[in-house]
């Protein structure tokens, strides 16, 4: 059959076989034979394989940022005591077969989007337009090599292919031997193709700046979690070879030119450090500093909010100003995330709510992946990224209660990602102008609706950072021992500058990068795979237990759901469990098979509710 590539439309899959999951239907007459056609049909290619993040935001709880995050010793599932799924995630349990269907699906949506550019880009002469041809590829590889290495951090073999039709059937490949590889080689055809300047800074696309992050990112997790290879500086690294042709690679990739393409990010790609800390996160804006006494001197030097697009931000997922529960991804156009982290809505049983005028800026939501109290109490008050990232909910805000629903909640708060309300919010209606990204809105125009109806469920429009200056700098820090940059990060941060070791460096990704989703996977790569209940992930995980949470609104201590957070970690090395609906269509272990703490014999893979404390 003649494959569709008119990928401007929300493509639906089906579940059938390799090849029926990853198919299109047919809902106009292009096809191979006469599309593309030229530059403007490829770019509408592109914008749809961009929206696959934005088709993942519709279901926060199967994203890569926010399930890494939930799954980290940093988070609690938290939440309320109904809500199973965020429990079950971050005790590394399951609570349904369907728990993660969607990721499965939309990460092969954008797996066939990217396939279909990169075996459609020559389809027509690029005489005279070789860079514009160039930066596309690129992006098109970078994206490919994301949703893989996604595919792969969650799940470990799945199933692979990297022409424009998939095969049928379409087998496991082994992640370190065979998919890796090509992650790496698409971020590095990425890093190739792609021109520094060649898109418009913060305007969503891939640069080469991005490439040479997630080239780093992925090498490093490469390196450290599959090799085992454990301190970055110090290791001898062995090259990582390609047996297979790709545009914008060249026989091996070396430890080098990771390091190399880091620095050209850093020096070349137009991306500089934001002067304070705090600018980065959305509760700086104009409308709500001024009234926010923790950033009160920002406001009154008339410094706000660096915005989407800051010159820090060098990858992200985009929102819009649009969100409705109605059809298929509608809600992935806002950054549902800042719903789900806000403060625990219902009340203490005295008619006493959050997210009211006695708590602004903080809104109201679901109050799910609340701040683990150990993340607080290892970190130094010094550190002034503390305060910057972790809202000390019943200290900062006195007016704050522990709701009669609420469940792992220590009080504190991911200032990063939490839902931000101003002082002309309007808290006694929480479908009008609640957030400050709707009262900004109707200030332009008073005649505009509310998103989705309700201002505190649908207008939240913060870009979801996927990788920012400071992680690169830190990057190179731990693959060079080098500590320029990660002394340009301290002094950012406004605390003493250190000199390398992989402890410090440690330390300082965990400080400088702490609510933003990279935690866990950090702590897989410095384990190494098989690690068992005693490496270093294991145990920072095992630490939750016995933790001080709230539950039902009476303080105690956080227990496994199941068995324990070492135990689990060592029985799926972090893995999630592939789909089980997949398991059964495959019906041959040669195809797909389960991956290990997962299987039906394992009684402490699944929650039967939430856990009560």
């Amino acid at each position: 059959m003649k494959k569709i590539y008119l990928m401007a439309i929300a493509a639906l899959f089906a579940f059938a076989s390799c090849e029926d999951f990853l198919d299109s239907a047919n809902y106009t007459e292009a096809n191979t034979a006469n599309y593309p056609a030229g530059p403007d049909d490829l770019n509408k290619e592109l914008s749809a394989l961009y929206g696959v993040m934005n088709q993942m935001s519709s279901t926060p709880l199967e994203t890569p940022w926010f399930v890494n995050y939930l799954m980290s010793d940093d988070a609690n599932g938290a939440g309320g005591t109904g809500d199973v799924e965020c429990h079950a995630i971050s005790h590394l349990t399951s609570s349904k077969e369907s728990l993660f269907d969607n990721a499965w699906h939309n990460t092969y949506v954008g797996i066939a989007r990217a396939n279909a550019i990169i075996s459609g880009v020559d389809a027509f002469d690029w005489t005279g337009q070789e860079t514009t041809r160039n930066q596309l590829l690129g992006e098109a590889y970078f994206m490919r090599g994301l949703f893989y290495f996604w595919g792969v951090q969650f799940w470990g073999n799945i199933p692979a292919y990297w022409a424009a039709a998939a095969p049928d059937p379409c087998p496991q490949q082994d992640a370190e031997t065979v998919i890796f590889p090509h992650i790496l080689a698409d971020f590095l055809s990425a890093y190739n193709l792609m021109t520094n300047g060649a898109t418009k800074q913060g305007d969503g696309h891939a640069t080469k700046g991005a490439a040479a992050g997630f080239l780093a990112r992925a090498y490093m997790f490469y390196e450290g979690f599959y090799k085992k290879a454990g301190e970055l500086a110090t290791a001898n690294l062995a090259n990582v070879e390609f047996d297979f042709e790709q545009e914008g690679v060249e026989g091996a990739l070396t430890k080098a030119q990771v390091v190399a393409a880091l620095e050209d990010a850093i020096n070349n790609g137009g991306y500089s450090l934001v002067e304070d800390y705090r600018l980065l996160w959305q509760y700086t804006n104009e409308l709500t500093a001024q009234d926010y006494p923790f950033v009160a001197d920002l406001a009154a030097a008339g410094k706000y909010w660096a915005g989407n697009g800051n010159s820090e931000e060098m990858f992200q997922v985009q929102y819009m100003n649009a969100g409705s529960w109605d059809g298929n991804i509608a809600m992935g156009f806002t950054n549902q995330v800042a719903l789900y982290c806000a403060l625990r809505c219902d009340d203490d049983g005295n008619g006493n709510v959050n997210g009211d005028a006695g708590e602004m800026p903080f809104g109201q939501g679901w109050g799910q992946g609340t701040i683990n109290a150990n993340l607080w109490d290892d970190w130094s008050d010094a550190d002034p990224r503390k305060a910057a990232t972790v809202l000390n909910a019943p200290v900062e805000i006195p007016s704050f209660v522990y709701t009669t629903s609420c469940s792992e909640d220590a009080g504190f708060y991911n200032k990063k990602w939490m839902a931000i309300t101003c002082a002309a919010s309007t808290f006694d209606e929480m479908g009008k102008d609640y957030t400050w990204w709707g009262v900004y809105r109707r200030s332009l125009d008073p005649e505009l609706t509310n998103n989705n109806g309700n201002s505190m469920q649908g207008e939240h429009y913060a870009d979801m950072v996927l990788l920012r200056l400071a992680d690169v700098m830190l990057m190179h820090a731990e693959l060079t021992g080098d500590k320029k940059w990660m002394n340009e990060v301290q002094k950012r941060a406004g605390v003493a500058q250190t000199e390398y070791s992989w402890t410090n460096i440690k330390n300082e990704r965990r400080w400088e990068l702490a609510g933003e989703g990279l935690r866990f996977n950090d702590l897989r790569r410095w384990s190494g795979k098989d690690g068992g209940a005693s490496c270093e992930a294991a145990v920072a995980l095992e630490r939750q237990n016995g933790s001080r949470v709230y539950y039902t609104g009476r303080l105690t201590q956080i227990k496994h759901a199941t068995s324990s957070w070492a135990q689990r970690y060592a029985e799926t090395d972090g893995f999630l469990a592939i789909p089980p609906a997949q398991i059964r269509i495959a019906a041959d272990e040669e195809v797909l098979k389960q991956n290990a703490g997962w299987g039906a014999n394992v009684a402490d893979a699944n929650m039967s509710g939430t856990p009560v404390y």
